[in-house]
């Protein structure tokens, strides 16, 4: 799950910029590299009904700035009573799409505020 952002700025600006957009919005910095132009939130988790997800927002910095999310969802797993001891109950399964719903809930609030930051007046652009 990827967007896409058009910037006008230097990009050791523009990363710090999507820094402080994200410290505005709650989260918590886990990688910071400006060598890169890139950074990486620590793990949050969503409840969903009986289903529990944990994300991750990375942001990469290069000809656009892109933003990613990386989820896997926490799957309680079925077995029978002799199984308790030996296997663990919750299986972490990588998500490569999550519900669109779930979607809007984390790509909302970022996408005001980096539209709100990085939109040029009088821009005109042929897409």
């Amino acid at each position: 799950m990827v967007r896409y952002y058009d910037y006008y700025l230097p990009k050791d600006s523009v990363l710090n910029e999507c820094r402080q957009i994200l410290l505005s919005l709650d989260y918590d910095i886990d990688i910071y590299a400006p060598e890169s132009f890139a950074l990486t939130t620590k793990s949050i988790r969503i409840r969903r009904t009986l289903r529990k997800y944990d994300y991750v927002v990375f942001i990469q910095v290069a000809d656009k700035i892109e933003v990613h999310i990386s989820a896997s969802r926490s799957i309680f797993r079925r077995g029978s009573e002799s199984n308790v001891g030996k296997y663990d109950l919750i299986i972490q399964q990588t998500e490569d799409r999550i519900p669109l719903s779930l979607q809007r809930k984390i790509y909302d609030p970022i996408n005001r505020a980096f539209n709100k930051k990085f939109k040029r007046k009088n821009k005109i652009s042929f897409y």
